[in-house]
Parts: C-alpha cells; sequence; structure tokens
C-alpha cells in the first residue's frame, strides 16, 4: 500500500512516498528491492528501550528509489525480524542507522544470538568524530564570564536541521526519520573522507556490537552480600559522623551564613565550607578541601582530616553499592550496563546505569567490591590488561629512544627511573624509590609540575620530598627520557599552527576552517577553535589527549578481534573496565581462552605501536578479585 505524504517537503523531496508492507509477499519484495540498490536506511520503533524487556513493533526501511518501506511486527509476525537479522549481517548491503547500538541490540535480544553486523554507517557516531572538541561561543548574559562553551549538537533532528535544511516533525516518525537518513549519510561520509577520519569511523562503525553483546550479556552481582556491605558502611558512617560532631562540639565550631548570621552548631561533612572552616579554626590554612590536601593533613596527624577523606570513601562506596543494587534486571537477575562510544572528545569508553568504570581495581575496598561479582555455574571470567600501557604509547608518539629500548630489552620502566633518578644500579633500587618513581612517570608525561609531584608521593604513599628535590627530579627525569620532552615541546608548537578541518551546512555547503588539532595513532583527532588570536587548549589536553585517544582506539580494536575470533553462544565478552577486558567462558576451556585473549591484546597493540612490542596479561578467575 503506497502513500503520498502530503507535507514532503518537510523532510526531502527526494522521498515523496511511503509503502507499507502489508502481507509476507510485500515484505519479501522490499528485501529484494533493498538487496538490489545494495543500500538502506534503517529506523525502528519499540514498545519502550529495553531490549530485554521490550519489542519491536515497526521497520522502516528506505532505499535510493524515492521510497520508504514500513512494516509492522505485529501484523507480519517476528520473522520479519529474522530477516532484518540478514540484512546486517549481509556485506554486500551498506545499512545506514542513526544510533545504531540500540536497534542492533533489540534485535541482538531478539534473535537471542551472536550476530555478525557489518558494513554499518552510523550518522551520530560520524558527527561525533568529525565535530569532536569543537564547540562555539555564545553570548552567557554575565559580565564577568560573558562567553559560554556551546557543544555541537548530534541529535537526529540537529543533523538535519544543519546538512539539509530540514524540520523534522516531532520524534517517533520513524518513516519520516528514516527518509532523511541516506542523504545524511552522503554528507558524512564525504565529510569522513576529506578529514583522513574513515579509518576511525569503520572502527567505531564495527565495535558497536562488542558493545550490544556486553550490554545484553550483563554480568552478575552476588547481591546479597552487596547488601550486607552497605548495612556495614551506614553503620560505620554514622560513627563518622558522631567522630566529626564530637570534636567539632569540643572546638566551639558554628556553622556561619555568608551575612555573619549563626546557622547552627551542625558541622555538614558535604560541605565544603563547614569543612575549610573548621579546619581553619584548627589552624591549617588551607583553600581547598581536595582529597590531596586531606591527605597531607592526615599524614602530619590530622584526625579530622583523615575522618573527612573516610566519610567521602564510605559514602561513595555506599552510592556505588546502592546504584548496583537498583540496576538488577528483573528478567535474568544480572545487571547490564549502558555503554556509550564516543562521550569525550578521546574516545574512550563510558558506561552509566551503573556505571561499571567505577569498579575499583586498587584500594582497600577493590577486593571485597571484587568479589561481589560471580560468573554464572559452570563457567568463569577471564580478565585480561596492557601492562604499562600509557608508557608505551608515549613511547611510540615520542620516540623516545630510552623509553622504546627498556620496553625492547623487557625492562621495569619504574625501576629504570628510579635508578637514573636516584644515582643508584637498578638492583639497589627500593619498593619505595619505585613507587616515587611510578608517579613520577605517569605524572610527568602528561605536563605534572614539580609542586603536583611533590603532592602526589606525599598523599599516595606518605613520602615527603621537598620542592627542590621534586624539581631536581622532574630534570633528571627529561634528561633520561629526551625524547618526551622533545614530543611535549613539539605538542605546545602545535598550539600556534593550524591545518584546515572541514565543515557541512545547508546554507554554505561544504567549507573548511584553520584548526589546532591532536592525533591519535589510528589518526582520531581532536579539534580547538580558535578565538582571537589562539585556542583555549591546555598544555594539558595537548599530552593527554593523543595517549588517551590512543589507549581508547587500541582497546577498541581489540573489542573487536574478540568479538570476531572468541565471542560465541559459550563464551561472550561481558565488560570493558577501565582497560580491561573480561569474558565469561566455560570452566573447561577457560585456560585456552585466556591464551586467545592475551595473544589478541599482544598483537593487536604491537601493530598499532610499532616499533613499541605491547604486553598483556589475561588469567582465570572465579570473581573479578582473583
Amino acid at each position: 500500500m503506497k502513500i503520498i505524504l502530503e507535507n514532503a517537503m518537510t523532510f526531502s523531496p527526494k522521498f515523496s512516498s511511503i509503502t507499507k508492507a502489508e502481507s509476507q509477499q510485500e515484505w519479501e519484495s522490499a528485501l529484494q528491492e533493498i538487496e538490489k540498490f545494495g543500500i538502506c536506511s534503517l529506523r525502528l520503533l519499540a514498545t519502550g528501550q529495553d531490549p530485554l524487556s521490550h519489542e519491536i513493533k515497526l521497520i522502516s526501511l528506505a532505499i535510493p528509489n524515492n521510497t520508504v518501506y514500513i512494516a509492522d511486527c505485529l501484523e507480519l509476525g517476528k520473522s520479519i525480524i529474522s530477516d532484518l537479522a540478514g540484512i546486517l549481517e549481509d556485506r554486500k548491503i551498506k545499512k545506514v542507522l542513526y544510533d545504531a547500538k540500540p536497534a542492533i541490540a533489540f534485535i541482538r535480544a531478539s534473535e537471542n544470538r551472536k550476530l555478525n553486523a557489518c558494513n554499518i554507517f552510523d550518522l551520530m557516531l560520524a558527527s561525533q568524530i568529525c565535530w569532536s572538541g569543537y564547540y562555539y561561543l555564545t553570548p552567557s548574559g554575565s559580565l564577568k564570564n560573558p562567553w559560554k562553551k556551546r557543544i555541537p549538537d548530534h541529535s537526529l533532528a540537529s543533523l538535519a536541521e544543519r546538512h539539509l535544511g530540514i524540520i523534522l516533525d516531532g520524534e517517533g516518525r520513524a518513516a519520516e526519520e528514516s527518509a532523511v537518513l541516506l542523504p545524511l549519510h552522503d554528507i558524512m561520509a564525504d565529510l569522513l573522507d576529506r578529514n583522513g577520519l574513515q579509518k576511525v569511523a569503520d572502527l567505531e562503525f564495527q565495535v558497536i556490537s562488542s558493545l550490544v553483546e556486553m550490554e545484553i550479556s550483563g554480568i552478575h552481582m552476588d547481591c546479597n552480600q552487596a547488601k550486607n556491605m552497605v548495612g556495614e558502611d551506614e553503620n560505620e558512617i554514622c560513627n563518622l559522623v558522631w567522630t566529626m560532631q564530637n570534636e567539632a562540639r569540643k572546638k566551639g565550631f558554628v556553622t556561619v551564613l555568608h551575612d555573619g548570621k549563626r546557622l547552627c552548631y551542625y558541622l555538614n561533612p558535604d560541605r565544603q565550607g563547614d569543612v575549610m572552616a573548621f579546619l581553619k579554626k584548627r589552624g591549617y590554612a588551607v583553600t581547598s578541601t581536595r582529597a590531596e590536601v586531606l591527605r597531607g593533613l592526615a599524614a602530619t596527624g590530622c584526625a579530622f582530616a583523615e575522618a573527612v577523606l573516610r566519610y567521602r570513601h564510605v559514602s561513595h562506596s555506599i552510592a556505588f553499592l546502592n546504584n548496583w543494587l537498583e540496576n538488577v534486571h528483573l528478567k535474568d537477575g544480572r545487571i547490564h550496563p549502558q555503554y556509550f562510544q564516543i562521550p569525550s572528545s578521546t574516545g574512550r569508553i563510558s558506561s552509566r546505569k551503573p556505571n561499571a568504570q567505577q569498579i575499583p581495581r586498587t584500594g582497600e575496598d577493590a577486593p571485597a567490591i571484587r568479589r561481589l561479582f560471580l560468573p554464572q555455574a559452570g563457567k568463569r571470567f577471564v580478565k585480561a590488561d596492557f601492562s604499562t600501557i600509557e608508557l608505551r604509547i608515549m613511547a611510540y608518539l615520542s620516540g623516545d629512544r630510552a623509553m622504546q629500548e627498556a620496553f625492547w630489552d623487557g625492562v621495569d620502566l619504574h625501576k629504570l627511573t628510579a635508578s637514573k633518578i636516584g644515582g643508584a644500579d637498578m638492583s639497589l633500587v627500593t619498593d619505595s624509590q619505585r613507587q616515587s618513581a611510578k608517579i613520577m612517570n605517569f605524572l610527568l608525561i602528561y605536563g605534572g609540575s614539580a609542586k603536583t609531584l611533590q603532592w602526589k608521593v606525599l598523599s599516595d604513599y606518605g613520602r615527603f620530598m621537598s620542592l627542590d628535590e621534586a624539581e631536581e627530579a622532574k630534570a633528571k627525569f627529561f634528561q633520561t627520557y629526551q625524547g618526551v620532552k622533545e614530543w611535549q615541546e613539539r605538542q605546545l608548537q602545535e598550539m600556534s599552527y593550524t591545518m584546515p578541518h572541514h565543515f557541512h551546512n545547508c546554507i554554505q555547503g561544504y567549507f573548511s576552517l584553520p584548526l589546532t588539532c591532536t592525533t591519535t595513532a589510528l589518526g582520531r583527532k581532536r579539534i580547538w577553535p580558535r578565538f582571537g588570536t589562539g585556542i583555549k587548549a591546555s598544555k594539558f589536553q595537548m599530552y593527554n589527549t593523543p595517549c588517551q585517544g590512543t589507549g581508547a582506539d587500541l582497546i577498541k580494536l581489540v573489542m573487536c578481534e574478540v568479538y570476531d575470533k572468541i565471542s560465541s553462544e559459550e563464551a561472550r565478552i561481558i565488560g570493558s573496565i577501565h582497560d580491561e577486558i573480561i569474558l565469561e567462558v566455560p570452566e573447561g576451556q577457560a585456560e585456552e581462552y585466556a591464551r586467545m585473549l592475551q595473544e589478541i591484546m599482544e598483537r593487536i597493540g604491537s601493530q598499532l605501536l610499532y616499533p613499541v612490542p605491547v604486553k598483556a596479561k589475561a588469567k582465570v578467575m572465579t570473581t573479578l578479585a582473583d
């Protein structure tokens, strides 16, 4: 059945009709048309947002012959979703979607099998890649700060308006939305090509399937033990608050309003003003209550600062555990974090509902929290992560000879740094010296100051280092790693140079602007607009972004390979926490899967960072704490 649209100019003059598949025969005819053209756009409507609890109700497909096909799953049956899965897996057909992950997740959940989706083009991701880091300045209405940042909107409505001059009429109209996807594809594909970002886009499109698998698979948590831990933490919070209030009362503390009036005698440990006021009353000249400041005070014997730190730590633990408990899914009792591919300009993956990146790797609570996460019966976890990957990335980016030789020879870089700074043989380096050198390595490659180094050594390890010692250590660090120093100098010089970056809008068409950018090993770019005489980037961003972005590219390359070579109905990739990859595999084959995962990570990493060798470590676990 063909429906002529009354206001075709609302979306695109090229798509003037909608054809609804009323029967299986008409649906199959639509599939034949898609196969003939070799490209289609896809938009789905579902009964809700959760692919585990809700279902697809409407499918909309557009092809370049001025036709949009729609199919009602309730009328034609779920078999058409299997046909849709076939389209996703057909390499000969390019599938253009906006925010492809939810659509693929619904199809994956409906089919209940691994989907080998390929030849995907995601317009949202393409836009985020092309505009990564860019922002506008708009009037704020404030005399103190007259300008505010405005990040480009990557919603489908904004893309249609920006690039096509089309105003989409509301949400939930799958046919109209699918109609604009193909013309948007032509523009975004051209922009990726003009900016040399096709390789990055291909990676982002390919990794969608891995993220879908992680979301659908989820992870099991021991909820009873988690609730017990919450109860214990709540009791400790009460004791900490009582201790702090008792000390405040003894010292005559009174919270004061800005107008000088007394507010109350209660000290609120969550309020920075109260904590700072009490510390000043005790004679501590503090300007903030940041953790590193409080750690420094605690190291000098300030019990109150130690109590505030502990209060914050326990409060965070309670919030973390409650957040995970609230997200236990009723259908399978597992927790299914939602992952985001490009939440920041570095390209690092993030998650929420709950935030899997908050599962601690180190710290006093890390083992207890990680023990909460268990594989299902008959399964084991396989976890793998890279060894000193940030320093290996820096060795690649900077070309520093000393770093590269250390990695070629399998030398402990932290011990090497400690040896060079202290002037002692590596065999004589103590654990304390190695710890200080580890802080130095990870801090100074990103432009950390001697003052920050002094604070970090004191707050993290309780070791006092004078400012002169920190300055001397920093100087010796860059004498040892001259290539890193030269790379940092080049990065700062880049702030003064520009290169053309290409954009598009419906008024100007294609145009370019002279912008500053940083680039990862794979070619991912972060761009900065120029206002007046320069850019707003900091030296930290110029150092950090290429390193963190290269790390993001690497973990995504690994995820794609793992999904292609390992992931199956029995062995699934279930999480990426920080730079760890976590699989859930059959117990009897766990060691073999660990070997395969380690081989993939080392091979992919060494290829990306050649000639720097990359090492990874994989192990079989009964909980995440093993």
